[in-house]
């Protein structure tokens, strides 16, 4: 069962997924557009995009790939100008800060816990993170791609506790999938189900 409100226990580490909870997810308008400059159907576009999603998150296809078999699978042709395209409008869509949870982790910072980021991102995405100046507070930035292994995968999780240099009963995870959650949480990591700044408060700091 997925911890939803948390025992106001202050964790060591926040290990926190980006997408959904540091960072917006895509807007409408986002998803509009990229669909429209793959002159593609959007729901067919939309179904592709995250059918061929977790390898790429992992690492397994290159950006080239992957978005050749997302377009494969709509009735547009492919082309090294039109991956570059998606490729750009993908990576700026996900970089909308949500300035409420980053508050949030402000204050756990200066009640004592380390940050750090586990996101589910391609090389081209991971890139953008690494630069992102509202992330700065985070010691670690560790995207899937490059260290070959996404959520929910337990290799993922493991590999960012190692990369933290700590144990898992010192990392909170925080995460808006439960899938992803309940992954977490299979290997001992107290893991909490993110729905909004004010419940995240609740959660860790109340």
């Amino acid at each position: 069962m997925t911890d939803v409100a948390g025992n106001g226990r202050q964790p060591v580490w926040l290990l926190s997924d980006f997408a959904g909870v540091l960072g917006r997810h895509q807007s409408e308008q986002n998803r509009h557009q990229m669909a429209a400059a793959a002159n593609a159907d959007f729901d067919t576009f939309w179904d592709a995009y995250w059918t061929e999603r977790q390898a790429y998150d992992a690492g397994e296809t290159s950006r080239e790939e992957y978005w050749q078999q997302v377009v494969a699978r709509t009735d547009t042709a492919y082309s090294p100008s039109l991956a570059a395209t998606l490729d750009r409008l993908d990576v700026q869509s996900w970089l909308r800060p949500d300035q409420e949870t980053l508050r949030v982790t402000e204050e756990l910072m200066t009640a004592g816990t380390r940050l750090a980021v586990l996101s589910n991102a391609p090389l081209s995405l991971a890139a953008a993170l690494h630069a992102l100046p509202w992330l700065g507070a985070f010691e670690q930035v560790i995207c899937s791609s490059e260290i070959r292994a996404a959520k929910p995968d337990p290799d993922c999780y493991l590999k960012a506790v190692d990369l933290l240099k700590t144990t898992v009963d010192a990392v909170t995870f925080i995460d808006d999938r439960e899938t992803n959650v309940v992954g977490a949480q299979a290997l001992g990591i107290r893991s909490v189900l993110f729905s909004d700044a004010a419940q995240l408060r609740h959660a860790l700091l109340s």
